[in-house]
């Protein structure tokens, strides 16, 4: 596309084709619609003055780049978005050389842009970022440490007042308002002292008061930028084609670093997306002329959701915490039915997790609903805050294993590896949704120390004739010779759906579903293993410190020597594409998963 040359009419021409085909492809695909169609004019004017790749263009968080693909020769394949094989759904170095940094999480793209700055200084690095996203740790970091350094660094602040959801925290309203200045106070202390020593009407103090706020709102932006080191310029109209290039220009030929805070409107161009942002923030296939999503079966969200609810009104002592994931994670009701036990955090998992622990060492019961691939951003708070004092805080995993659509960046891989690595932890995958709820009844009351339940995205499973679950112990659920397979988490249903096939491979054995990854079932393992020529571990995680390492760990040192195959994923870098399709080209699903089973059998032989 020649942006170069077009007058802005042919651009805001372009910027509506653009919008069209955002709502196609999401509407079929899935994807992050709203944030992209907020961010059109102001990623064409980017792209018409600035010269990518030479000139280094990163999206904090990367799901706002929609239009950046399209835009940099990726329009004819952006139909395959988020699909396998297709366009992948945020930025990603291997896919284009205008991608100049992978960015799945929010928070890393100035501390990346400063690094590219520093590296490239013969070049712009231009970094847009939202306003949750800037108010995140590791963006505040970056913030302090940039002060006046890189001179060919540019930050776009994209001010759109909503992220994943609605943005919380003073920090979120920093930009919005951003603090009163030095200058300000000065003539805020002196306006005061006037109105003491003058008697006045209440008319002309009205009047000075109405003065006040215009003197904040006209030195605050310029003055808390300069005293962190950069250069301002705004609020400009995000939607102003010829107001963005004319600042976009000025700032090209500026010394740096430069703040540009510029507004939008999250969806504008679509009504749905423009009424309901937090639904079409990140939204499955929907019908365009309705704006409807497909309804489903429940998903273990879902499930949780409910009983949490449940557990609320029976209990005043449990709290909710989420990350800017209300929603997501199935907590809506919750926060709505108890507003003061229910705390959004913002983009800010580390502060979660340390604010649960001081609702636990306090004697409350708090529970902490994080995505996984966003929970080992408080890897560091988990160990030094909740594991040394072994506090009982519940978190619950969501979206732990495969994703799909979403990527590498959000695959929910990491999660079994991390917490059985950390002391203290009791970790629970519950094998149906009955034994999700069970699993959430048990941590009511569990004081021993933290605990972790993971769950898959997924819709829910059961099993007829269903016992109990039990703490720390594995449910048999049919006998069988030579095999001995051992399911956790989504890993049951994927092998209940192909046991027919291996039997018909005359490859029988007996199943197990546990559930308990941390305590393991030691007692059920030392009475029954040696029954067995084969023992299969099967999980939805990576492979590395995985369930099925702790259980050999455990029959090595107890001298019970069988072979274990570890049936799991052999990659942490899973791409995007479907979940099932994921799991079926990992060889946990399908005719790859009884392949698998019967791979190590033979081999064995």
């Amino acid at each position: 596309m020649d942006i170069k040359n077009m007058n802005t009419s042919e651009m805001q021409g372009l910027a509506q084709e653009i919008r069209e085909q955002l709502i196609e492809v999401v509407s079929k695909n899935g994807g992050h619609l709203a944030p992209n169609l907020g961010v059109v004019e102001l990623t064409l004017a980017l792209h018409k003055v600035f010269d990518s790749p030479k000139d280094k263009i990163l999206f904090d968080v990367g799901h706002q780049s929609y239009v950046h693909k399209i835009i940099t020769g990726r329009d004819k394949a952006f139909h395959t978005l988020r699909k396998k094989g297709g366009i992948s759904p945020f930025l990603n170095p291997e896919e284009s050389k205008h991608d100049a940094f992978i960015s799945g999480h929010a928070g890393s793209g100035l501390s990346a842009a400063s690094g590219i700055a520093a590296a490239n200084p013969d070049s712009k690095v231009i970094v847009v970022i939202g306003d949750a996203s800037i108010a995140n740790g590791t963006s505040l970091e970056a913030l302090n440490d940039i002060g006046g350094r890189f001179k060919n660094l540019i930050i776009l602040l994209n001010d759109n007042e909503m992220s994943i959801g609605k943005n919380v925290g003073s920090l979120s309203r920093f930009f919005a308002k951003l603090l009163v200045s030095k200058t300000y106070m000065n003539i805020k202390d002196e306006v005061r002292t006037l109105i003491r020593k003058v008697r006045i009407g209440s008319r002309v103090s009205v009047i000075l008061k109405r003065a006040e706020h215009s003197v904040k709102q006209f030195f605050a932006p310029m003055s808390i930028c300069e005293d962190l080191g950069f250069k301002f310029l705004g609020v400009i109209d995000g939607h102003d084609s010829e107001e963005l290039i004319e600042t976009f220009e000025k700032a090209r030929t500026m010394e740096g670093p430069i703040l540009i805070h510029v507004k939008t409107q999250k969806g504008k161009g679509y009504s749905f997306a423009e009424e309901n942002q937090e639904k079409f923030h990140g939204i499955s296939p929907f019908d365009v002329q309705t704006g409807n999503v497909r309804k489903g079966s429940p998903s273990y969200s879902q499930v949780f959701g409910e009983k949490i609810c449940q557990m609320g009104e029976e209990d005043k002592d449990i709290y909710a915490i989420s990350a800017a994931m209300v929603k997501g994670t199935g907590l809506m009701n919750f926060f709505e039915k108890f507003p003061a036990r229910g705390h959004d955090v913002g983009i800010a998992e580390g502060h979660a997790v340390t604010f649960a622990g001081g609702l636990a060492i306090s004697g409350k019961k708090p529970y902490v609903a994080i995505y996984s691939t966003f929970l080992q951003r408080a890897y560091s708070q988990l160990i030094h805050d909740i594991s040394l004092q072994n506090l009982p805080v519940r978190f619950i995993v969501d979206r732990a294993g495969i994703v799909g659509e979403d990527g590498k960046t959000h695959q929910g891989v990491y999660d079994i590896s991390y917490f059985l690595g950390i002391e203290g932890f009791t970790v629970i995958a519950p094998t149906t949704c009955r034994e999700l709820e069970e699993a959430l009844e048990i941590s009511r009351n569990y004081e021993s120390g933290p605990m972790a339940i993971r769950i898959p995205r997924s819709t829910c499973y059961d099993i007829e004739g269903d016992t109990d679950l039990k703490f720390g112990k594995w449910k048999e659920l049919e006998k069988g010779e030579k095999n001995l397979y051992i399911t956790t988490g989504s890993m049951l249903k994927e092998f209940m759906a192909v046991k027919d096939e291996l039997l018909k491979r005359g490859i029988g054995g007996t199943l197990v579903s546990a559930a308990f990854i941390k305590p393991m079932d030691e007692d059920y393992l030392v009475d029954n293993v040696k029954n067995y020529d084969n023992i299969f571990v099967l999980e939805e995680a990576y492979d590395k410190n995985s369930f099925g390492t702790s259980i050999l760990e455990f029959l090595n040192y107890r001298g019970l020597y069988k072979k274990v195959y570890k049936i799991s994923l052999e990659s942490a870098k899973i791409p995007h594409g479907k979940r099932d399709d994921l799991l079926f080209d990992n060889g946990l699903r399908g005719s790859k998963l009884v392949d698998r089973i019967e791979g190590c059998i033979n081999a064995n032989k």
